[in-house]
């Protein structure tokens, strides 16, 4: 198992929280998704990083990194900026990008942002344009969803998320076990701060569409999602429609967060984009 490093980086106004493990270039660098820590990829990065440098980060507001006082400052703009000044302080050269959920709405910003720095790319049970959910993403639905917060904090999205049916849920018990699923969960809403839920969330459930501007991305680039994941696999394959050079890789079974559930067959796709990406 290759050597893991944890360190911290000043990027404008917030400091970074990263593990870095492994060795090659180009590096890939694991974006997470909406109330998410770098510990999404744990039990993947280490063997991801026998071949390269695998680097995971905190988003603002997430994990480590730090929770600004702004909370304006949570808008998709300066989550890209904030991408690129850590590429920028971290990494010599361009990367092969992958962005999970939210991160892949960071991580699609970024490539048509900064085509240059990209050598891959992989979009990841994400969308170009909001999730697909059973009602339209109104403010009233918003305010569902989010007013909790407001007034009794990230206990209440909790509260919300649990109450609905997840059949990932058990799924995730099956292959991890509960113990871990309750750890993860508990550790992850200790380090959030409820203002970037309650200011991303929006932004995230009702993501301006970027799928026009998609077909101009000239970066190889392979879309991951697991065929029950209602919400984001309609969006998928309409950004594999799209990109000039990309792939479509529907994970069969698997919900949001494949690499936890089906570990093999992700870790198969990532690695097969990394080979198509580097000849």
């Amino acid at each position: 198992m290759s050597d893991s490093h944890i360190d911290t980086v000043t990027v404008g106004d917030i400091t970074i929280s990263y593990d870095s493990t492994g060795e090659g270039l180009p590096p890939l660098v694991l974006v997470h998704g909406f109330t998410g820590t770098r510990a999404d990829f744990e039990w993947v990065r280490h063997r991801l990083a026998l071949n390269r440098r695998v680097i995971t980060f905190d988003n603002r507001g997430h994990g480590g990194t730090t929770h600004p006082a702004d909370s304006t400052t949570y808008n998709f703009e300066q989550l890209v900026a904030d991408l690129a000044g850590f590429l920028a302080r971290v990494v010599d050269g361009p990367v092969h990008l992958l962005g999970h959920s939210m991160g892949g709405m960071i991580a699609m910003h970024f490539a048509l942002d900064h085509p240059d720095k990209l050598v891959s790319l992989v979009l990841m049970d994400t969308s170009a344009a909001g999730p697909d959910m059973p009602v339209e993403f109104t403010e009233e639905v918003s305010e569902m969803i989010f007013g909790p917060v407001r007034e009794h904090g990230l206990d209440a999205f909790r509260s919300w998320s649990a109450s609905r049916e997840n059949p990932e849920t058990d799924l995730l018990i099956a292959v991890r076990g509960k113990e871990w699923l309750e750890r993860n969960e508990n550790e992850r809403y200790a380090v959030l701060d409820p203002n970037a839920m309650l200011v991303m969330g929006p932004k995230v459930f009702g993501h301006e569409s970027v799928l026009d501007r998609l077909r101009s991305l000239a970066t190889p680039t392979t879309v991951i999602v697991g065929s029950n994941d209602l919400a984001f696999i309609g969006p998928s394959k309409a950004m594999s429609e799209v990109i000039r050079r990309s792939e479509l890789v529907v994970i069969d079974g698997a919900y949001h967060s494949p690499q936890h559930t089906h570990p093999e067959e992700w870790l198969a796709a990532v690695e097969a984009h990394l080979r198509r990406s580097t000849k």
